[in-house]
């Protein structure tokens, strides 16, 4: 659910990661329902299909989705912020360490600051106890170090150093809807492109006046350019000693340029030409979403002697599907929050 925005440029908004969820389960349907009904979910009225990247002769074909379609509007951060109405957030902080005091659970910036004190801690993400951890940021997971405090929380902290996941690149570009003819002449809204070495995926979407284009690496590509990640993306600027450097710009420019020249070919065969870089309104900038696709087989869950759990989009999904994320990650939250009130009723 991740889209980037810009103050300079009101009303833009660019969904870089899924630009649609599938619901296949009646209870993530019922969880929907009133989102629908709110306006921060609507169904998804695009067009899906799949290109052949080796044989552009061959005609576009509708790609089935497997389930209904969705997505969040105005952009796909309003479902988040649908489910968050009256929760109290803090985005932009970076939990570096976590910690038993009592009864309650301390959490702590990098500098060791205090964050908050809870009942409950529920992970939502792997990273936080995969070695990617230490790749991004140069230090131990924080649930690795937690684990060796409490050995009682190893059975479902251990089996997220094993998830899997396929990292992309994503090319973002944006322009003004009158400079951008060719792109809204395209007759689709995602297209998935297969037997390309570099572009799996491109992505058109307006918003307001404005009209982006994302264009997806495949996984291939990004495992060549594993420690490369767009300078302004949420990872570099948590730990921007690590990607603000010369170094990891010079390779941005390569990767971003190499993604942006490749996606242009696919589209040029396809008898669409980019807009010329004078009528770039945004970007083109590159993001790196290293956990793109995860995928495990278990399904770590509730450790109540300790108030811990953990869910997220990793839990049961077998292989990797770029639309069924939300609707895993949804369903593993709702039997989390079964678990942790039935354990409630037992004390």
């Amino acid at each position: 659910m991740a889209t980037r925005k810009t103050r300079d440029l009101p009303g833009l908004a660019i969904n870089h990661g899924a630009p649609l969820f599938v619901a296949k389960e009646e209870r993530f349907k019922q969880l929907l329902a009133p989102l629908e009904t709110a306006g921060s979910v609507t169904k998804y009225n695009g067009r899906v299909v799949k290109i052949n990247g080796a044989d552009y002769s061959k005609p576009l074909e509708p790609l089935a989705l497997g389930g209904d379609g969705y997505t969040s509007s105005p952009d796909m951060n309003s479902m988040c912020e649908g489910l968050l109405q009256g929760v109290h957030t803090r985005f932009g902080t970076q939990v570096a360490g976590i910690e038993r005091v009592g009864t309650e659970w301390v959490l702590s910036a990098k500098d060791g600051a205090e964050l908050g004190r809870f009942e409950w801690c529920v992970v939502t993400s792997h990273t936080v106890g995969h070695p990617r951890w230490e790749q991004v940021f140069g230090y131990t997971p924080p649930l690795q170090t937690l684990a060796e405090q409490h050995p009682l929380l190893k059975p479902i902290t251990s089996p997220l150093s094993s998830v899997s996941s396929d990292a992309i690149m994503v090319a973002m570009v944006a322009f003004k809807e009158e400079d951008a003819a060719a792109v809204m002449s395209l007759n689709f809204d995602v297209a998935h492109v297969t037997d390309h070495p570099v572009v799996s995926r491109i992505v058109r979407r307006v918003s307001g006046p404005y009209v982006s284009l994302c264009v997806h690496s495949t996984p291939e590509f990004a495992a060549k350019y594993q420690f490369v990640y767009g300078s302004t993306s949420a990872a570099a600027k948590l730990a921007a000693d690590k990607w603000a450097s010369d170094e990891n710009k010079k390779q941005e420019k390569i990767v971003l340029e190499a993604l942006m020249h490749e996606g242009s070919n696919v589209l040029r065969e396809l008898s669409c030409s980019l807009p010329p870089p004078e009528t770039h309104i945004f970007g083109p900038i590159l993001h790196r979403w290293g956990s793109a696709f995860t995928y495990s087989e278990d399904a770590p869950t509730v450790e109540a002697s300790l108030a811990f759990a953990v869910c997220g989009d990793f839990v049961g999904q077998s292989s990797a599907n770029i639309y069924s994320g939300v609707e895993a990650a949804a369903l593993s939250g709702i039997d989390l929050a079964a678990n942790i009130l039935s354990s409630h009723s037992r004390m």
